[in-house]
């Protein structure tokens, strides 16, 4: 699924810098007593990321701001994917200048901005955000150093701990009395599921994105990976060298009978599809929710694991003979 892919790259305005950069140097004159930031971020081998100086004034795409939020890091700016999804839902935006969205981005707002870094998604070598091309990468990257978050092949609990490591570096309590209750009640959501699961051997779930023209199912997604390390047997074809996700066509849903069916988020015009309504799971009532693009915070992922765990609890085991 590459929804994003085809989205057209735009960069809004021309890059205003020089003006800027003399005022990024005149706001880290006057620091607190957090250390000089320094970060080498998990997944890019060789790459650190320093400056002479703390980390105060931090762009961020919307996805890390949600992340970041728990440990009290505020952005000054924010862009890219997740506005009105989860991300966006999770954090106070108040006083947070909206750069861009999607892939739009706007250079001249966040030049005006003055941050010091930008934490966002890294593309493969981790010198921008996996959805600049060269010369929009290139034009942010000579106004603020870019410090990467790996996105790819990387279970929830590895996103936690990305993110954990870079509010540390800022200067952020991560090990709070907040924040350490928070990471408990996803601790104990995910032993929830490990009992249900253990309980039940015979259950079997279907990860599924609804569209119109095609369905989306995922095993090999992070989240997938974290459930299935938690004695949940997924099923649905096998994804492609090339992606997470397999693409399977509303007459052949049928052919991955799953005792519960998990419904993504962003699915869509798929409620009242005859195909759908005559699904075993779904005449059963044994439908939940997922989403692979679900702000990454311990409180957020706990509310979800324990509905899903409410969700296994009650499924009974669906003739499929």
């Amino acid at each position: 699924m590459r929804r994003r892919q085809l989205l057209a790259l735009t960069a809004l305005a021309p890059l205003a810098l020089v003006a800027c950069s003399t005022e990024a140097s005149e706001s880290g004159a006057a620091q607190s007593s957090a250390k000089n930031f320094s970060y080498s971020p998990a997944g890019y081998d060789g790459l650190t990321v320093t400056l002479d100086r703390p980390a105060e004034r931090i762009a961020m795409d919307f996805y890390s701001a949600a992340a970041l939020a728990p440990y009290g890091i505020t952005p000054v700016a924010v862009f890219g994917f997740g506005q009105n999804e989860s991300p966006g839902k999770s954090f106070d935006t108040t006083g947070v200048e909206i750069v861009g969205t999607d892939m739009e981005l706007d250079t001249e707002a966040l030049a005006a901005t003055r941050p010091d870094i930008i934490v966002a998604y890294g593309n493969e070598t981790g010198d921008g955000w996996t959805w600049w091309d060269d010369k929009l990468k290139e034009q942010v990257t000579s106004l603020v150093p870019f410090v990467p978050i790996k996105l790819q092949d990387q279970t929830p609990d590895d996103m936690f701990g990305q993110y954990a490591a870079v509010a540390e570096a800022i200067g952020a309590d991560t090990d709070s009395a907040e924040i350490t209750e928070q990471r408990r009640d996803f601790d104990a959501a995910r032993q929830r599921i490990r009992d249900v699961t253990a309980d039940k051997d015979w259950l079997t779930v279907l990860l599924a994105n609804f569209n119109a023209d095609i369905i989306y199912t995922a095993k090999d997604l992070g989240i997938a990976r974290m459930l299935a390390d938690d004695g949940v047997t997924l099923v649905g074809p096998d994804a492609g060298a090339d992606s997470s996700w397999a693409e399977v066509s509303w007459e052949k849903i049928s052919d991955y009978p799953a005792d519960v069916l998990l419904v993504h988020d962003a699915s869509a015009d798929f409620e009242t599809n005859p195909i759908y309504l005559s699904l075993p799971t779904v005449k059963a009532g044994q439908t939940g929710t997922w989403d692979d693009k679900r702000a990454f915070t311990y409180d957020g992922y706990a509310a979800w694991l324990n509905d899903l765990a409410e969700v296994l609890d009650r499924a009974e085991d669906i003739d499929r003979n």
